[in-house]
């Protein structure tokens, strides 16, 4: 009789175990998580697609990013919407631009605080955390997923703070939606991508900005040295 009290208790300890994590549970082992990474990669991509009153305009922007938590420094590479190619770094909220190769120097082109935002981990988690009543939750072989679609003034606020979005000639409240879908390593907890779509529309036009984030490479990346100025 022991010995099958003994065992029924070993199986149901068991089946707890595999038990499927609640959002709120998962949530929360991300935040738990952010505690240890020290480093990652980021890639960035961010669009910007016009069509109002006939005529249409895209624009977008990308950034290449390792990211060193423990330094305070980030390494960039990003393209602007005009095309022009900037590789720098960011060492204790000050930004030097490579002059040329091995040259690098101060510099006020780059806005350091911006950037370092935009690349920070914390922004998926501070996102998720505001809307985290209304989000939709899966749960796949490999991976969590997080969906949100809707509109939340403080969810708008944050986004228009960390990426400088802006939709003039639309009324925030009643012309916006936002979507966003968010991807979770099952056995990290650390963000893989997010997914991000502000779409204004009302009569006059369309306007969509959509934020694309992977995070990669966690805890591997090398110090970020600050480059001796020339």
């Amino acid at each position: 009789m022991k010995k099958f009290v003994l065992v029924f208790v070993l199986l149901a300890t068991l089946v707890g175990c595999n038990k499927p994590l609640t959002k709120e549970a998962t949530l929360k082992r991300m935040d738990a998580q952010e505690s240890k990474i020290d480093s990652y990669s980021l890639d960035m991509d961010l669009s910007v697609k016009v069509s109002a009153l006939g005529q249409k305009n895209n624009s977008a922007v990308e950034m290449s990013s390792e990211v060193d938590r423990k330094n305070n420094a980030y390494s960039i590479d990003s393209t602007n919407a005009d095309g022009e190619e900037l590789e720098f770094i960011i060492k204790d909220g000050k930004a030097y631009l490579e002059d040329r190769p091995g040259v690098w120097k101060k510099t006020a082109k780059v806005d350091a605080k911006e950037f370092s935002n935009q690349a920070d981990y914390s922004v998926p988690l501070e996102l998720l955390g505001l809307v985290s009543e209304d989000l939709e939750f899966e749960t796949t072989d490999d991976e969590y997923h997080f969906m949100y679609d809707g509109y939340d003034k403080k969810l708008y606020k944050t986004l228009k703070k960390y990426y400088n979005i802006s939709f003039t000639g639309f009324d925030t409240e009643d012309d916006l939606t936002i979507t966003m879908n968010v991807s979770v390593d099952k056995k990290t907890f650390n963000v893989k991508e997010m997914v991000t779509k502000v779409i204004g529309e009302n009569k006059k036009g369309k306007v969509i900005v959509s934020i694309d984030s992977e995070f990669d490479n966690f805890n591997t990346i090398e110090k970020i040295e600050l480059p001796e100025e020339d």
